[in-house]
């Protein structure tokens, strides 16, 4: 394959991040009613109500996200492809971004789909029901550790990142860092139904993810920049070598 077409995927593929991150916050989060999310503390008959009142949206908002997440796959591949360049030969920590990205995907894509299973039968036993929902967030919620070494990973090889023009400033890597390790307050959702460390309260739910989002959007800039500059650089190249032909 040829550099301008390695290029050419590349940027599809960070252009793949904002794309993941409208229709996954849309589709997630509002339209699977997410956000607010439902409370662990609510017992299994008004679970099994919120469902039959909201069925079709979160219908619609889950089986979507199980489309959505895998637009997470190119994004993290163009990051795999722009890292791979810069730690060389060895590229330990671009697979382990990798890894972490891919598991990333199946971790969401499972959870989704107990909430899809919940919402399939809501004339079941709400115990069943109330189940479903439980795994559906102790999944997302207690399995971060995969996400927080991708952006770990990420986060080094953009330190070690020497070039004039590095991928990320090293501010972004040191908050790439700092939001991935927001998540471990995350690892009380697997005993408290209520509180701040609750799956819907703030230290488990509504900062992390807020962190999260905040890297992958900085990150997408970043990456989308990077590939336009070099795909530029190329070009210049490219110019100048027909002008010397032509002399």
């Amino acid at each position: 394959m040829s550099d301008q077409a390695d290029l050419k995927y590349q940027l599809i593929g960070a252009w793949f991040g904002p794309l993941f991150l409208v229709t996954f916050v849309l589709f997630w989060g509002v339209i699977g009613q997410n956000l607010p999310n439902p409370s662990p503390d609510l017992s299994a008959d008004a679970l099994v109500a919120r469902y039959v009142e909201s069925l079709g949206s979160i219908r619609l908002g889950f089986i979507v996200s199980l489309i959505a997440v895998v637009f997470y796959m190119p994004w993290t591949t163009a990051l795999s492809a722009m890292m791979g360049q810069i730690e060389g030969r060895g590229r330990t920590l671009t697979y382990l971004q990798l890894i972490g990205g891919a598991l990333t995907v199946m971790v969401v894509s499972f959870s989704a789909m107990f909430w899809v299973a919940a919402a399939f039968r809501p004339e079941r036993d709400p115990q069943i029901t109330q189940m479903l929902t439980d795994v559906g967030w102790l999944c997302i919620d207690l399995q971060y550790a995969c996400t927080t070494l991708q952006m770990v990973a990420a986060a080094l090889v953009g330190l070690g990142d020497k070039r004039e023009k590095p991928l990320f400033p090293r501010w972004v890597c040191w908050l790439t860092i700092w939001c991935g390790v927001s998540f471990i307050p995350a690892s009380l959702t697997g005993v408290l139904k209520t509180g701040p460390f609750a799956w819907d309260g703030f230290f488990s739910y509504y900062f992390p993810y807020f962190c999260w989002l905040c890297w992958f959007t900085v990150a997408s800039v970043c990456m989308i920049r990077d590939v336009h500059r070099r795909m530029g650089e190329a070009a210049d190249v490219r110019g100048g070598e027909a002008i010397g032909h032509a002399a």
